[in-house]
C-alpha cells in the first residue's frame, strides 16, 4: 500500500495491518508537531467512528493507497475561529436566558445542569486560545466563579446564581 502524508510518501509492508499503518502515520505527524486531520483509504474517507478493531486488523495489502493530511494545533484553531466565536455566543446567550429565568423564580435546574457541560467546553476553548496567543489564562478566575455558582445551586439560591452568571461568568466567557 502506498501511504501519503502531506506530500511525503512511503510504502507499507505487505504484512502490516491498518492499525500499524495508522500508528506510523500518527507518529510521523507527531514528529513534525502536527495532528492528522483527514484520512482517505482507497477513496473512502475514514473518520474516528470508522476505526474499529475489525478495520485495524486488516492487512495493508488489501488496499491500494492511504492519503492523509495534517495540521498544527494553531492551524486547526485558526480555521475553527468563527465556529469557536459562534459557540461562545451560544453559551453566553443560553446563560443569559438562564439568568433571566432564575430572576423570575424558576427553580427547575435541569437545563442549567446541561448548560454547565457547554461552559466546561467553552472554558477549555478559551484556555487553548489564550495559550496560543500567549496571554494569561482566565481559567482559574472562571473556575472560582463557577465554584461559587455551584454552591449557590446547591442551596437553590437562584438570585445569586443569576448574579454570578450575569456579572462574573458570562462576561468572561464572552470576552
Amino acid at each position: 500500500m502506498n501511504i501519503q502524508l502531506d506530500g511525503e510518501q512511503w510504502q507499507a509492508g505487505s504484512t502490516a495491518t491498518l492499525g500499524d499503518v495508522l500508528v506510523d502515520l500518527s507518529e510521523r505527524a507527531h514528529a513534525r508537531s502536527r495532528i492528522v486531520t483527514t484520512v482517505v483509504l482507497d477513496s473512502h474517507r475514514i473518520t474516528d467512528r470508522d476505526i474499529e478493531p475489525q478495520l485495524l486488523q486488516q492487512t495493508s495489502s488489501n488496499y491500494r493507497q492511504l492519503v492523509a493530511t495534517s495540521a498544527t494545533q494553531e492551524e486547526i484553531l485558526e480555521s475553527a475561529h468563527s465556529a469557536i466565536e459562534r459557540y461562545r455566543s451560544l453559551v453566553v446567550a443560553e446563560g443569559t436566558s438562564l439568568a433571566n429565568q432564575f430572576r423570575m423564580g424558576v427553580q427547575d435546574l435541569s437545563s442549567f445542569d446541561a448548560w454547565l457541560g457547554k461552559v466546561a467546553d467553552a472554558v477549555e476553548i478559551i484556555e487553548n486560545q489564550q495559550k496560543r496567543i500567549g496571554t494569561q489564562s482566565q481559567e482559574n478566575a472562571i473556575a472560582g466563579w463557577i465554584e461559587e455558582l455551584l454552591t449557590a445551586r446547591h442551596i437553590h439560591d437562584t438570585v445569586r446564581m443569576a448574579d454570578l452568571l450575569e456579572y462574573e461568568i458570562l462576561p468572561r466567557i464572552a470576552a
